[in-house]
């Protein structure tokens, strides 16, 4: 008899869950607030707040929904960072949007856009990094390719913030040249992974060869039999010791018969 399923998550599929359901339950209460809100008399100031604070938390769940994709894979790091970065600028704009502090706060103006910018960088970034275990040479090079365009938009939308210097109109040329190439291997390099297919590593009785359909099924059931996880089975039978096979056995010679004694 298997166990529960409960007791099989694993840590990470847990944290996922857990995650989502701040994200929804945090979403739901402001969207709440917000249709209150609207139903009431009177839009003043306190009901536009809370119709803004609807749209911050909304559209930086989304960002904190793509950076969690990459939890249990194995740039997961760098989603849980950018995670981190989206709620640190949600935080930042709602304090804008209720506190309204003056323009004389310099450093909170920069840190806020900075964060602004970098909870999108790291939501675009972490959706392309799925694709990061894809072996094709193509898909490897436009990831590099366009996961460096956004490194360099960001520096180029940073800098301005903090130095208050903008170059002028050849600076936003720059800026929107390279803005719309990052653009464009956002919208081409998930496509251009749906139309190349994966290579497989081997063919079926090689070295390195994916397992089969019935393979995969199979230990699917045996993990279920034993109330693991095949991640979880695949990991025991591998550290478990293996016992050295005996060589294997040689048949005896021919027995030769003796040569006729001469007397």
């Amino acid at each position: 008899m298997t166990e529960p399923a409960s007791r099989t998550r694993t840590p990470v599929s847990l944290a996922r869950r857990i995650i989502v359901a701040v994200i929804v339950v945090s979403f739901s209460a402001a969207a709440i607030s917000g249709i209150v809100v609207l139903l009431g008399a009177e839009l003043g100031p306190t009901a536009w707040r809370v119709l803004s604070t609807t749209s911050v938390v909304g559209a930086f769940s989304v960002a904190v929904l793509c950076c969690v994709s990459l939890v249990g894979r194995r740039l997961q790091t760098f989603g849980f960072i950018g995670a981190g970065v989206s709620v640190v600028a949600a935080i930042f704009v709602l304090i804008i949007v209720w506190a309204q502090p003056g323009w004389d706060w310099e450093l909170f103006w920069d840190s806020a856009w900075t964060m602004v910018a970098a909870s999108v960088a790291f939501s675009f970034a972490s959706l392309l990094l799925l694709l990061a275990d894809r072996r094709r040479k193509a898909i490897r090079i436009g990831l590099i390719v366009t996961l460096s365009l956004f490194v360099i938009v960001f520096g180029l939308v940073v800098v301005p913030i903090w130095t208050d210097e903008y170059g002028g109109e050849t600076y936003a040329r720059v800026l929107g040249i390279f803005s719309i190439l990052a653009a464009l291997g956002a919208i081409v390099l998930p496509v251009l992974s749906l139309l190349i297919r994966e290579r497989p590593e081997g063919h079926a009785g090689e070295p390195g060869a994916p397992l089969s359909a019935a393979s995969l099924a199979l230990l699917g059931a045996e993990a279920a039999r034993r109330g693991v996880t095949p991640d979880e089975l695949v990991s025991t039978l591998l550290q478990a010791p293996t016992s050295v096979s005996p060589p294997p056995h040689e048949p005896p010679p021919a027995y030769e018969q003796p040569s006729p004694s001469h007397p």
